[in-house]
């Protein structure tokens, strides 16, 4: 009994570190998943502004 007791615990112990394994490293993807989308939108952002026309007064159409 005691050989199962310790393979029912072993197993458990298995089964737990590659839950917290796998678990981490899909935490880690999406915090740099949302670094990079946010980092290309940011860019995209700058690339807009920069080809977006100004009136004389150095103001975009929607501040007008």
């Amino acid at each position: 009994m005691v050989i199962l007791a310790a393979y029912g615990t072993i197993k458990m112990a298995i089964r737990l570190f590659a839950y917290i394994v796998l678990g981490g490293l899909v935490l880690w993807l999406r915090r740099r998943n949302r670094h990079k989308t946010r980092h290309e939108l940011d860019e995209g952002t700058k690339k807009m502004m920069r080809q977006t026309p100004k009136d004389e007064n150095g103001k975009y159409p929607w501040e007008r």
